[in-house]
C-alpha cells in the first residue's frame, strides 16, 4: 500500500448546517491535510464509542460485526478510502480469512477479500478492529484542505486574507450552493478560512468542491 495515504481520525463534530449529521475530520500523518466525510448520526455515535467517548454499555452492530469476525478468524486488515464522486466517499474493507493455527499439522492457508462498504460504517470497523485507513492522492487532491501554521491554504498556497467576522455560525450556515456560486475566489477562500477555524467542515468541504469546480 505504499500508493497509498494512511490517514487517522483528527475528530467528529456536529454540522453547522443540518441537523443530525456529522463531520468526521481525518488527517494524514503530518496533520497538514485534513478530509472531512460528512456521516450520519448513528455511525457518529458509534465511531465515538469505539473511542472510548461515549457511553461503553451501549452496543452497535459493527461490534456485532467484530464478534463474528473474530470467531470464525477474520481480520480487518485495512480500509481504503478509493473513490469520490459528487461528494460522495467510497470504501472497501479489506478482509483476510484464515488462521495462524494449524490443523491436522498444516496451517490454514489466509485468503484476502474486497467488500464494498459504506465510508463511515468501514471507518466504525477501523476503529475497533484497530485497523489502518488509507486513502489516495487524488482523493485529497480533490477534497483535502491544507493546512499551514494552522490555517488552510488556497490554490497558489498562501494563507487566505480573512475579511469576515469570526465565530459567525449564522452566516456560515446561510451559505446554499448557489450563494457559493455566486461569490468570488478571494470571498470563497476567506470563507474556506473561517469554515475550518470555526470547525464548520462540512461547509469548509462544499467550499473545497467550489473552488476545484472553477480551475
Amino acid at each position: 500500500m505504499d500508493q497509498l495515504i494512511r490517514l487517522t481520525i483528527r475528530g467528529i463534530s456536529l454540522s453547522q448546517i443540518q441537523s443530525g449529521i456529522y463531520v468526521l475530520l481525518l488527517e494524514e500523518e503530518s496533520g497538514r491535510i485534513k478530509l472531512p466525510i460528512i456521516i450520519e448520526s448513528m455511525q457518529a455515535q458509534s465511531i465515538a464509542s469505539a473511542l472510548g467517548k461515549k457511553d461503553p454499555s451501549r452496543s452497535f452492530t459493527h461490534d456485532l460485526f467484530l464478534s463474528f469476525a473474530k470467531k470464525f478468524h477474520i481480520r480487518l486488515k485495512a480500509v481504503v478510502i478509493y473513490k469520490l464522486v459528487n461528494g460522495i466517499f467510497f470504501s472497501y474493507l479489506l478482509l483476510e480469512e484464515g488462521s495462524d493455527d494449524t490443523k491436522e499439522g498444516k496451517k490454514i492457508e489466509k485468503i484476502e477479500q474486497k467488500i464494498d462498504s459504506k465510508t463511515s460504517d468501514a471507518v466504525a470497523l477501523a476503529v475497533r478492529f484497530q485497523a489502518p485507513i488509507y486513502t489516495t492522492r487524488e482523493i485529497f487532491d480533490k477534497a483535502g484542505i491544507y493546512f499551514e501554521n494552522g490555517f488552510p491554504l488556497n490554490k497558489e498556497n498562501e494563507t487566505s486574507e480573512t475579511g469576515i467576522e469570526k465565530n459567525n455560525l449564522i452566516f456560515f450556515k446561510g451559505k446554499s450552493q448557489q450563494d457559493l456560486e455566486k461569490m468570488t475566489e478571494k470571498d470563497l477562500n476567506a470563507l474556506l478560512n473561517h469554515a475550518v477555524v470555526n470547525e464548520c467542515y462540512e461547509l469548509a468541504a462544499q467550499i473545497k468542491k467550489e473552488l476545484d469546480r472553477r480551475e
